[in-house]
């Protein structure tokens, strides 16, 4: 999970900035002019801590921060992968005022229509330097402006790039790459847990919000469909072509969707159980799970051929977010290079501990 949410949470950054202003000046994190202060850095480390307990579906409990996974609890990797983040915010920042590009005046004043929809949306009426937990983290009014100046340079600076002017437009040669080495296609034929609600003449009943009604089943019943899945499995495994499979017994509602078969990327959730076990099975190989949303028998398949422009493919929603992917994996390798350029102010950055920072700070402004 940590795994996926980190290529969620940079995919972002294209979406947010950091720059030092005002509150605590000291710079935490310094590329050549630019940098990230004390106050943005801790500003945005709260952000971050409640984004990982909600994406995380956690709480603010201790024992989850020095819960240990290989050694390094999730405190200190929730952190530095946070850091990394905001380091690759300011490298995107000093690459927008590198490339000679500005703001427009109307952007500009978004930017202040943003900061007075924020005052007003405060308990506290007396100012954004008033507030319980900006105050907390001492960061100021002016501070918040030039996140949100950063966040349009951000905008701008994507446009500037892949826009429909863009000075680096993604080719096709490009995507192919991309998805030779991050895709995986594969099968899928699944029972359900339970059983459809059906009319006299058989047809699957529907509820009002247009959902198929189910009712549960027996033990023997769900037995029965265990059975089934590995009689299919053996049969499969024996040369028997899945897709027949499928079409007959197959309890997916949109399998009509994946004609071409289902994709996963590497970095998306597909579903964590399955999305492991498919990486895990050589091309040509087939599987069965049990879990507690049903039985699912699942086989790898070649990739084939720029599976992701294929007009049969877009029904289903495996390249709902490809273009994105494929820019942000551009960008990973524009901005890398300047990681090393980075100077991150350990003395700064490690006052403060994601743990102990304000667990109801509102982290929708970092969106």
């Amino acid at each position: 999970m940590l795994k996926k949410s980190v290529c969620i949470i940079l995919c972002l950054c294209l979406a947010a900035a950091f720059f030092a202003c005002s509150g605590k000046k000291e710079a935490a994190m310094r590329l050549e002019g630019e940098s990230v202060s004390e106050a943005v850095y801790a500003y945005y480390l709260a952000c971050y801590k409640q984004y990982w307990l909600s994406a995380l579906g956690q709480t603010d409990d201790p024992s989850f921060w020095q819960t240990e996974n290989e050694g390094v609890t999730n405190a200190d990797r929730l952190t530095e992968i946070s850091e990394e983040a905001i380091k690759k915010r300011l490298v995107c920042c000093y690459l927008f005022d590198k490339s000679g590009l500005k703001l427009t005046d109307s952007e500009l004043y978004s930017v202040d229509k943003m900061i007075a929809g924020i005052k007003a949306s405060l308990e506290d009426k007396n100012g954004i330097e008033n507030d319980e937990v900006f105050k907390k983290l001492n960061v100021g009014e002016s501070d918040l402006k030039e996140v949100l100046i950063m966040d349009s340079k951000v905008g701008a600076y994507q446009d500037y790039l892949y826009g429909e002017n863009g000075v680096d437009k993604i080719t096709d040669a490009e995507r192919e790459d991309y998805y030779k080495n991050n895709y995986y296609r594969f099968e899928l034929l699944y029972l359900m847990n339970s059983d459809f609600v059906r009319d006299e003449s058989g047809n699957i009943v529907y509820d009002g919000d247009k959902n198929a009604k189910v009712t549960e089943i027996s033990d023997e019943r769900y037995e029965e469909k265990l059975a089934l899945a590995k009689d299919i499995l053996e049969k499969v495994r024996n040369g028997g072509d899945i897709r027949e499979f499928i079409e007959e017994y197959s309890e997916q509602l949109e399998k009509g969707d994946y004609k071409n078969g289902h994709y996963l990327c590497s970095v998306n959730e597909y579903g964590t159980v399955i999305s492991a076990a498919v990486m895990k099975l050589k091309t040509g190989e087939t599987g069965l799970l049990q879990l507690p949303t049903g039985i699912y028998i699942i086989q790898r398949t070649e990739l084939d051929d720029g599976g992701w422009g294929k007009e049969i493919n877009q029904p289903g929603e495996d390249f709902y977010n490809f273009e994105d992917l494929v820019r942000e994996y551009d960008f990973d390798n524009l901005v890398k290079p300047y990681y090393d350029k980075t100077e991150t102010v350990k003395e700064i950055t490690e006052k403060y501990k994601m743990e102990e920072l304000p667990y109801t700070f509102s982290w929708q402004y970092l969106f």
